[in-house]
């Protein structure tokens, strides 16, 4: 299955191993991994932007400036393909927490329009 999620550098490449643990095939990939890790490091909106073009999901933890990033694409008719985001609950050492919670959504929301859409981590 092609990926449509992908796991920023701030994520461990345990959540991607947790998830794909639980659902064989997983539709995840971690950044480093993703076109031979070129987009590591890229600027937060360039890589949204590019992840646009590729109709992938971005999942992280930088809840500072991703929504920030993501709204402005947003308002400048840009747009992005979607972001995840797990809230300050979830510890990021927590990689079968955040994937219990990232397969569950998933699971209900694959189908779902992505387009320019922020969710976080654990719904309420």
């Amino acid at each position: 299955m092609k990926p449509r999620l992908l796991a920023d550098e701030n994520t461990s490449y345990r959540l991607v191993a947790a998830c794909q643990q639980i659902e064989g095939g997983f539709p995840i990939i971690h950044i480093s991994e993703w076109e031979n890790g070129a987009y590591l490091s890229v600027k937060d909106p360039a890589l949204l932007m590019t992840l646009r073009e590729h109709k992938m999901i971005l999942v992280g933890f930088d809840r500072a400036s991703m929504p920030l990033h993501a709204d402005t694409l947003t308002r400048e008719g840009l747009g992005h393909a979607g972001v995840l985001l797990f809230r300050r609950s979830v510890l990021t050492t927590a990689y079968g927490k955040q994937a219990r919670f990232l397969v569950n959504l998933w699971q209900e929301a694959k189908d779902w329009d992505w387009a320019d859409r922020i969710e976080y981590l654990p719904r309420p």
